[in-house]
């Protein structure tokens, strides 16, 4: 039997395989990120005895790192820093575990009486609640009077059936042997055995992290390309130091936190205020559920020891003043006004990470969810983290701009108008917003992703945000350097006409001109596109000194253009004809012959119109 040189030499290479196997794997391909994240999933559900106490070790490594780095400052050796940062954190937790446990065992001494008091307060509401709400249950007397009828009926059946009364029922119990003393020892050891365990190796796992942190910063280095050096080595160090300031100025705010709600407790007299300052400097770890939490055990203790309401309302308003304030004041000065993720992203990651990790998950949900936006940033593979947990918008504002006047909503385009304005002049945002966005609207038609049918929409879409904001006043005090240039002032009372190209995004072009040059205090008129050929073919004379022809134009549209500005220069002499801008998404550099260049921006215009009244030789590629 003959067999063929393929089979004969074993598999055929995947290029050879046919047409089935691209088509499986093709069909496949939207499925494999799914995939990858069920996968990884279910290693962080089953790995969760692992993975929780070498996470912990690593957040701990980064609240610790910049006191490492404080000590080696001090010019003292590595391992001496280590452990004196160890000894540090060991001595923390030895303190607060003390604190704990005197102030829990202080507190349980009364916790009867206390529980019989809450009791008490409690019930009296309910009386007091039922009382006043008592004309609510008189309607239904009848009703519950049926009720218990019912029920006896119920009972009577039940009795029937069984053949005995209820209340001769022979009880039966059913007791496990009882425990020998190992089996005592073991369920009393072991539980408090685990804790400290995990404890142990988070400690051993941080030494190692932190005695090793250049060579594991080597090693992800290596990871993530040894080929662009430079550029790994700034993403790990801006991360690592992200991180580290991070997590260490949250925990110098929660603990001062902590303590203001110790010393606050302290002084309305509340028992155990050590306990419940603690817990709430703990607690607060939790996004958005953490403090509130903390203010149970609190409010329960006041009910208890007060006989009024006066002292709930004075604990309640000890946290509804001190979270305000620091949340909204003392964070935002301390590491920024975001802490880099998206308010939505925290709530998701707060429900994935307490499912597959439990309580420990929630506390560090937000901890691991930053290291991940911080990853997205600066590693490619990980940019999904960044785009859709990350608080930097997913479209730059040239592609949000351009998304809404393609789908044709007018009023969210002006809304995010409105919203960039508030720190850019309006020259800045036409530039690099309105022009950028059109830019990508005339080249998705060039590549056929977008119907040419399209385009007057758009520009429709854009001329109504343009005349919203004729009126629009820039910020006051504005020195930025793209606003409209100051030697445009020397443009003040010239007489300029504005007219569009023939493509069907020129008209907005125009129209921004335009405005832009009566901000500058020129006296614009505005003309069609067949106005245009009738000033070039008319024998009168032209009222203006400059002639701006308008639009975005190609190659063969500033070849179009610069033949009709020569035939209006060849009929008057006055008249300057200015031709602008560039249609090409990203900056054509310098040629041999830079006349031939058009300006690139709306603001770029200006020394071409200075140029223009001197009549010197225009400069369009001169930056302003």
């Amino acid at each position: 039997m003959l067999m063929s040189p393929d089979r004969k030499n074993g598999p055929l290479p995947p290029h050879r395989r046919g047409p089935a196997n691209r088509r499986v794997l093709s069909e496949l391909g939207p499925l494999v990120p799914w995939m990858i994240g069920t996968i990884a999933a279910c290693w962080l559900y089953f790995g969760r005895t692992v993975l929780i106490p070498l996470t912990l070790a690593i957040l701990l490594s980064f609240l610790l790192a910049p006191i490492v780095g404080g000590f080696r400052r001090l010019r003292l050796p590595r391992t001496l820093s280590v452990l004196l940062a160890v000894a540090l954190a060991l001595g923390g937790m030895g303190v607060t575990g003390a604190v704990i446990v005197s102030q829990a065992s202080t507190l349980s001494e009364d916790a009867p009486a206390y529980a019989e008091r809450i009791s008490g307060k409690v019930a009296s509401a309910r009386a007091n609640i039922e009382r006043r709400l008592s004309f609510l249950t008189r309607e239904s007397g009848k009703g519950g009077s049926g009720h218990r009828k019912a029920q006896r009926a119920r009972e009577q059946g039940v009795q029937q059936l069984s053949g005995r009364p209820a209340g001769n029922a022979i009880p039966v119990e059913v007791h496990d042997p009882p425990p020998t003393a190992i089996a005592e020892i073991r369920n009393v050891v072991l539980p408090a055995l685990a804790p400290v365990e995990t404890a142990l190796i988070v400690m051993v796992v941080t030494i190692f992290i932190l005695f090793q942190k250049e060579d594991l910063r080597d090693r992800l280095i290596r990871l993530m390309g040894s080929a662009d050096l430079h550029r790994s080595t700034v993403a790990l160090t801006d991360g690592a130091q992200r991180l580290s300031r991070y997590f260490l100025s949250q925990f110098v705010v929660n603990c001062g936190f902590g303590a203001i709600i110790w010393g606050g407790l302290f002084a309305l007299g509340v028992p155990s205020p050590g306990l419940w300052g603690i817990l709430a400097g703990l607690l607060r770890f939790v996004p958005y559920v953490g403090s509130l939490v903390a203010a149970i055990g609190p409010l329960g203790l006041a009910a208890a020891i007060d006989p009024g309401w006066s002292l709930i309302i004075w604990v309640a308003l000890l946290f509804l003043i001190v979270e305000p304030i620091i949340g909204y004041a003392i964070e935002p000065l301390l590491y920024g006004h975001s802490t880099g993720l998206s308010p939505v992203s925290v709530v998701v990651a707060a429900l994935f990470w307490t499912w597959i990790w439990g309580p420990i998950g929630l506390v560090l949900s937000m901890p691991l969810t930053l290291m991940l936006v911080v990853l997205g940033r600066h590693v490619p593979a990980f940019e999904f983290f960044d785009i859709m947990l990350g608080d930097r918008p997913a479209l730059s504002p040239a592609e949000t701009f351009y998304q809404r006047a393609l789908a044709g909503h007018a009023e969210d385009a002006l809304e995010q108008a409105e919203d960039l304005l508030d720190s850019m002049p309006l020259a800045t945002f036409y530039d690099e917003v309105v022009l950028a966005g059109l830019r990508l609207a005339a080249a998705d038609v060039d590549r056929g992703a977008v119907l040419r049918s399209a385009m007057p929409a758009i520009c429709e879409a854009t001329i109504d945000m343009i005349t919203t904001l004729a009126d629009h006043e820039d910020v006051a005090g504005d020195t930025s350097s793209d606003s409209i240039p100051t030697n445009w002032a020397e443009l003040r009372g010239r007489r300029v006409i504005c007219v569009p190209g023939s493509g069907p995004l020129d008209a907005a072009v125009a129209m921004m001109a335009a405005q832009l040059l009566r901000r500058a205090g020129c006296e614009v008129a505005e003309q069609s596109r067949d106005e245009l050929r009738r000033v070039a073919g008319a024998p009168e004379p032209v009222e203006a000194e400059i002639i701006c022809l308008l639009g975005l134009f190609d190659a063969r549209g500033s070849a179009r253009m610069k033949r009709i500005a020569g035939s209006i220069e060849e009929r008057f002499a006055s008249v300057k004809v200015v031709i602008g801008v560039q249609r090409a998404v990203e900056r054509i550099p310098p040629v041999d012959h830079p006349e031939d260049v058009l300006p690139f921006s709306l603001t770029e215009l200006a020394p071409l119109l200075q140029a223009a009244m001197l009549e010197q030789p225009p400069r369009p590629n001169a930056s302003v």
